[in-house]
C-alpha cells in the first residue's frame, strides 16, 4: 500500500521552487552587472536607459497615453451573462536595442495606437525615460521606430570618400541609424535643393559633382548665380558655364534645349528605345545635369519700366521657360535639372517649374511655409523631420528628403567634400568634357553608315 506524501514532502515542494528562482535572478542580475562593468564609461548611460524603457514599458504606456482599452461580449459558449462587458487592456509590444547613440525601440501598432499617437507621446517619452530626445518615425505598416536619443547621430560630421558614382542613382548620405540613404535619379528630370545660406547646399552638390564626374557618361552645365569663386574649380569638367550672367545663362540653357531637341528626334534610330533609361547614360549619349545655382537670380522677374528693367524681365522670363521646358520634356531623353535656392516658394522658383520637379531636398528652413514649398504638404505631418528643427548649427549637413525604398520623410547627413578634393577630381576628369551636341552628330553619322 503506496502511502500518501507527508506534510513535510509537500512543505519542500514550494521551497525548491523558491530556491530555483531565487538562483535565477541572481544569475540574471549577475550578467546584468557583468555587462554594465564591462562596458565602457560612454556605454553605460546606453545601458541604463535601454533597461529603463524595457522594464518599465507596461507602466509608461499607461501614464503616456499609449494603451487602448479593447470592450466585447463574452463569447456565446462562456457561463458569463451575455450582458457583461468585458474589458482588455491592449498595450503595443516593443522589443528594445541598445545603439551607439542612444536606443532604438520598434513598437507594433495596435488600434487606433499608430504613427501619430506616437508622435504625440514622443515628448513625455523623453521625459520618462530621461533622455534628450525621442524621434518617431514608421518603418513599414504596424510598425513604429523610436529612438530615444542620449546623442544625436545625425550632428556628427561625415565626409565624403566614395569615389564611385552611378548616374542612375544618388548617394545622398547616411540616416539617423548610419544607414546609406539614395534617392532617385534615373529617370528623373528636375530636382530641388533649398535651404538657408550656409547650411550645405553648395556641399551636397560637390559631392553628386565627385560622384559623377569621374564617368564619361555625364556632362556637366555648371552655373553659379552667386557670382563667387565657389565653381571657378569645377568649371573645367562642365560642358557650359556661367556666373552670375543672366544672358550667358539664357543662351546656355538655349543650347542645352536644341540638344533635348536633336535628341527626342534622334533617340529611336540612335539608341533603339524611347527612354534612355532603358539602356542607361553612355560616353556618346552622356545624361547632362544642368545644375543652377541660387537659381531664384536667374527667375526673378524684374519690375521696372527703364530699358535695362525690360531687358532683364524678357530674359528671366525666357530663362523660366527654358527651364521649364527642360523640366518637363528631359526626362527620356537624359536631361537633369538641378535647382538649389534658399527659399523654394513661388517668388523665387515659379511654382510650374517647382511642382514639375519629381525631386526634391530641403536643408534648414526658418518657416513652414519654405519647409512646405521645397518638400510639399506632406511635410507638416512628419514634425521630426521638418526642416526648421535644422536651424542649429550642429545639424548644417543634415537635409530632410523623400528617400527611395523609404516611406514618408527622413533625415539624413550629407557628407562634406573639401573644395580642394572637388577641384582635384575636377582637374584630373577635364579630358572627359565632350560636346553633347557633337557626340550626337557623331552617332548619326554612324547610324546612317
Amino acid at each position: 500500500m503506496i502511502e500518501p506524501p507527508g506534510l513535510n514532502s509537500l512543505m519542500m515542494v514550494p521551497a525548491v521552487v523558491l530556491a530555483v528562482a531565487a538562483m535565477a535572478a541572481l544569475v540574471w542580475l549577475g550578467a546584468h552587472v557583468v555587462r554594465y562593468v564591462a562596458a565602457g564609461k560612454q556605454a553605460r548611460p546606453v545601458l541604463r536607459a535601454a533597461w529603463r524603457i524595457k522594464y518599465t514599458w507596461r507602466r509608461t504606456a499607461r501614464r503616456v497615453g499609449l494603451v487602448q482599452i479593447e470592450r466585447r461580449r463574452p463569447p456565446i459558449w462562456s457561463s458569463t451573462p451575455c450582458t457583461t462587458v468585458i474589458t482588455r487592456e491592449l498595450l503595443p509590444a516593443i522589443t528594445v536595442h541598445r545603439e551607439r547613440w542612444g536606443v532604438r525601440v520598434d513598437a507594433s501598432t495596435v488600434g487606433r495606437l499608430g504613427l501619430k499617437e506616437f508622435t504625440d507621446a514622443a515628448g513625455h517619452l523623453a521625459d520618462v525615460w530621461r533622455v534628450p530626445l525621442v524621434r518617431v518615425e514608421q518603418t513599414q505598416p504596424g510598425r513604429v521606430r523610436l529612438r530615444a536619443l542620449l546623442s544625436d547621430p545625425l550632428t556628427e560630421p561625415s565626409t565624403w570618400t566614395d569615389m564611385s558614382g552611378d548616374p542612375a542613382v544618388w548617394a545622398a548620405g547616411i540616416d539617423a541609424d548610419g544607414q546609406p540613404v539614395t534617392i532617385r535619379s534615373a529617370g528623373v528630370s528636375g530636382v530641388v535643393v533649398a535651404g538657408l545660406a550656409g547650411y550645405g547646399k553648395t556641399s551636397f552638390l560637390n559631392v553628386r559633382f565627385c560622384q559623377l564626374a569621374p564617368s564619361a557618361a555625364v556632362q556637366f552645365v555648371l552655373i553659379d548665380g552667386k557670382g563667387g569663386p565657389d565653381y571657378d574649380d569645377l568649371f573645367t569638367r562642365a560642358w557650359l558655364s556661367a556666373k552670375d550672367d543672366p544672358q550667358l545663362v539664357r543662351d546656355h540653357l538655349a543650347r542645352v534645349r536644341d540638344l533635348m531637341v536633336a535628341r527626342q528626334q534622334t533617340i529611336r534610330a540612335v539608341l533603339g528605345v524611347k527612354n534612355m533609361w532603358h539602356v542607361g547614360p553612355s560616353a556618346f549619349w552622356p545624361l547632362v545635369v544642368v545644375v543652377i545655382d541660387e537659381a531664384h537670380t536667374f527667375l526673378n522677374e524684374t519690375k521696372g519700366t527703364d530699358a535695362e528693367s525690360k531687358r532683364l524681365d524678357a530674359l528671366a522670363r525666357e530663362t523660366a521657360r527654358l527651364t521649364e521646358e527642360l523640366i518637363r520634356k528631359g526626362r527620356n531623353v537624359g536631361i537633369q535639372v538641378v535647382l538649389a535656392t534658399q527659399k523654394a516658394t513661388g517668388d523665387a522658383i515659379p511654382t510650374r517649374i517647382r511642382d514639375n520637379c519629381q525631386v526634391a531636398v530641403s536643408f534648414a528652413q526658418r518657416t513652414s511655409e519654405a519647409a512646405t514649398a521645397a518638400l510639399g504638404s506632406d511635410i507638416s505631418g512628419f514634425p521630426d523631420e521638418h526642416p526648421r528643427r535644422l536651424q542649429d548649427p550642429a545639424y548644417v549637413g543634415v537635409a530632410s528628403m523623400v528617400a527611395e525604398g523609404r516611406p514618408g520623410f527622413t533625415l539624413v547627413r550629407t557628407p562634406y567634400v573639401p573644395d580642394a578634393v572637388a577641384d582635384r577630381i575636377a582637374a584630373q576628369t577635364a579630358d572627359l568634357v565632350r560636346d553633347p551636341i557633337g557626340l550626337l552628330t557623331a552617332c548619326e553619322v554612324r547610324a546612317d553608315a
